[in-house]
């Protein structure tokens, strides 16, 4: 039998890993080295740092982390001494990318501009920006990908950032945080975007250089900007808050379906290392409490497709809850922020709606960009 030490928030993860011994289930804050002492398996969100100090002492074989991102992972040190690593890469995807296009649809609506026939420049090209591209298409946008490792790697269809920034009617960050992605967008690549561009950042916080971005916001260059993830979190800069268009407390890959996938793929790895039959019948899980079907009212027609998506996902109501942070006291918005993400509403995933009534017009794009369910 084994010992699983996991993050509070991986759902599902003691109905799945009960299966082969026993589950301690922790807030983030509370798994520490102490804590791992005695663990085989230890189950991580991104807020947990797993390096050297946290696991010397302990007799951890397998890390998974339930995340698309890993640079809370010191997979250096996990090599050295022989513990079996894996990531959830991908699972989020389609949940991020549902929120860029909540957000686009939003931002529309605010701003009274169509999306068709405006520049998309995607910059990152893995798992969500992919997916994006396809399905952001389906709204009549243009697309741009940036993406020098898959270019440099011999992929086609790609373009400069210059490019990006220079041609762009909105711009939408998906980076892995790194050294070669650190402020990324700076002061100059700033003032570098068309005037009025929409920019969108669901990667790292530290792909923008906040100071710059909020110094830039008090101009007319910028014409929206939504930010998902912020530099030093879970301390966000409450003045950058004020600013933006849409600011959500990193939440953007947080679908329920999104965040399960992401537990049914660390407890795929556990099995398979360890030699174990798996058991646990997520699929079950999967179907379970499926939203009723959608109808949106057909008047006003220009309105119907916003209407529809904030029955999807309303991320206006993110926004507010964000930004109750700013009648927060600086020494309690960490604990706050935390709790946004800890707390954070079931969200489903737009394939697991289904919509009724769909104007005629908008079929391929509820069916190929929203990819709900139509009837």
């Amino acid at each position: 039998m084994f010992l699983t030490v996991a993050d509070e928030n991986i759902p599902h993860v003691r109905q799945a890993f009960a299966s082969i011994g026993d589950v301690c289930i922790l807030n983030a804050e509370s798994i520490t080295d102490k804590v791992c002492a005695n663990a085989d398996i230890l189950l991580v969100r991104s807020v947990t740092r797993v390096d050297q100090s946290l696991l010397s002492q302990s007799r951890v074989r397998f890390v998974g982390s339930a995340t698309a991102g890993v640079d809370h992972i010191d997979q250096a040190y996990l090599r050295k001494r022989g513990i079996q690593f894996t990531h959830a890469a991908g699972s989020n995807a389609d949940s991020v990318v549902e929120y860029v296009l909540s957000a686009l649809i939003r931002l529309s609506a605010l701003r009274m501009r169509p999306l068709a026939g405006l520049t998309l420049g995607i910059v990152g090209c893995g798992n969500i920006g992919g997916r994006l591209a396809v399905r952001a298409s389906a709204f009549g946008l243009h697309i741009l990908k940036n993406d020098p490792p898959l270019a440099n790697a011999g992929h086609s269809g790609f373009v400069d950032l210059e490019t990006i920034l220079a041609e762009s009617d909105i711009i939408t960050l998906h980076v892995p945080g790194s050294s070669d992605t650190y402020h990324l967008i700076e002061k100059s690549a700033l003032q570098s975007m068309n005037p009025g561009v929409w920019l969108l950042n669901t990667s790292r916080g530290t792909v923008i250089d906040s100071t710059a971005l909020s110094e830039v916001l008090d101009t007319d260059r910028i014409g929206a900007t939504v930010i998902d993830v912020w530099e030093n979190e879970p301390t966000p800069d409450l003045e950058l808050l004020q600013k933006v268009t849409l600011g959500t407390p990193h939440i953007a890959g947080h679908s329920m379906d999104g965040k399960l996938q992401g537990t049914v793929m660390l407890y795929k790895a556990v099995t398979d290392y360890f030699g174990i039959q798996p058991s646990w019948d997520f699929e079950r899980i999967l179907q379970r409490d499926l939203p009723p079907p959608i109808s949106v009212d057909p008047e006003p027609s220009s309105t119907w497709l916003y209407r529809l998506v904030r029955r999807l996902y309303d991320i206006q109501a993110d926004d507010t809850r964000m930004r109750m942070l700013l009648n927060t006291s600086h020494d309690q918005v960490p604990g706050r922020f935390r709790r946004l993400r800890r707390n954070y509403p079931p969200r489903r995933a737009f394939d697991r709606h289904r919509v009724k009534g769909i104007p005629p017009s908008l079929l391929g794009t509820v069916r190929d960009g929203l990819r709900a369910v139509c009837q």
